[in-house]
């Protein structure tokens, strides 16, 4: 009769230690938030966060990322102190990657990666393009990060640096204020036109530094943000200023449009106020990419006036 209930005092205090341990692992805070997709309940404040898209706005946060795809970690503003650690998953969100890293929250513009890992942990979905432009879009991670105090960090940092390159531009006789720009770009040897929402520096010509869209261009920005054209075109959306880029492009395709003479005839071209970024250096958006490219463009613009 001892022995038996020896056993049974043992198997309760297992079982208590087992509720115990039950209820310690039970406690992280979560709190819902709400995207355009809807609501989805995630960590309070977390700790291993994989992502896609998003990597480079997360980082600029300083969330803890600990898995990223190819893209994002090609971001060439992003230094080897950033990326420090960051597994890098290749071209997709590879599910036996990603269980592997053990992550408290999955972050995706991908509708698809929802279902597929949210078995592994809680997956935030915001869709592409739903962010707005770069203050907005810390606005939003900081609050969807529960960072909001880092967010207005990096929003004020962003705005001085943009404040002291107009104010080095007016200096030098261009007022981003009254002076127009456009963004031309080549790919699959087409010539398209871009608003200044489809990456291309967009976001820190216009959004950061103030410069304007010349009226042609605003409607194409308002419509799908891009818009394929002929070079005959290219008048009705020229501005004082032209930024162009090669993302997939020939050489020869760029040949043939900078010796065509409607382009020759833009006063800009004339002007030599024309400038060639490098998309891969344009292609980002994050504030970290748009405070460098705040630079580039600014020295770029004082070299050729």
């Amino acid at each position: 009769m001892k022995k038996r209930t020896l056993l049974i005092g043992l198997l309760s205090m297992f079982l208590l230690a087992g509720c115990a341990k039950t209820q310690t692992t039970s406690t992280t805070a979560t709190r819902t938030v709400t995207t355009t997709a809807g609501k989805t309940k995630i960590p309070a404040h977390p700790k291993r966060v994989v992502s896609t898209v998003y990597t480079d706005q997360l980082i600029s946060l300083g969330v803890h990322v600990v898995g990223s795809t190819q893209m994002d970690l090609a971001n060439p503003w992003l230094s080897k102190a950033q990326t420090k650690g960051i597994k890098n998953l290749g071209n997709t969100m590879n599910q036996e990657a990603i269980l592997k890293l053990k992550p408290d929250l999955i972050v995706t513009s991908n509708e698809a990666d929802v279902k597929k890992l949210k078995a592994i942990a809680p997956v935030l979905y915001i869709p592409y393009g739903s962010t707005g432009d770069v203050y907005q879009s810390l606005t939003q991670f900081g609050r969807l990060m529960n960072r909001q105090k880092q967010a207005k960090q990096v929003s004020d940092d962003l705005k001085q640096t943009a404040k002291n390159a107009t104010a080095k531009l007016n200096a030098n006789g261009i007022d981003p204020a009254t002076t127009t720009v456009s963004f031309f770009d080549i790919q699959a040897n087409k010539l398209y036109v871009d608003g200044s929402t489809w990456g291309r520096g967009g976001s820190a010509i216009v959004t950061a530094m103030g410069f304007q869209l010349t009226k042609a261009a605003q409607k194409v920005e308002a419509g799908t943000g891009y818009k394929q054209i002929a070079t005959e075109a290219t008048p009705s959306y020229a501005g004082d200023w032209l930024f162009f880029s090669n993302t997939s492009g020939s050489k020869q395709s760029i040949s043939d449009l900078t010796a065509n003479a409607v382009w020759q005839s833009l006063p800009a071209v004339k002007a030599k106020h024309v400038i060639e970024l490098p998309f891969n250096k344009m292609y980002y958006y994050d504030p970290i990419a748009v405070k460098g490219q705040i630079k580039l463009v600014t020295d770029t613009m004082l070299s050729q006036k």
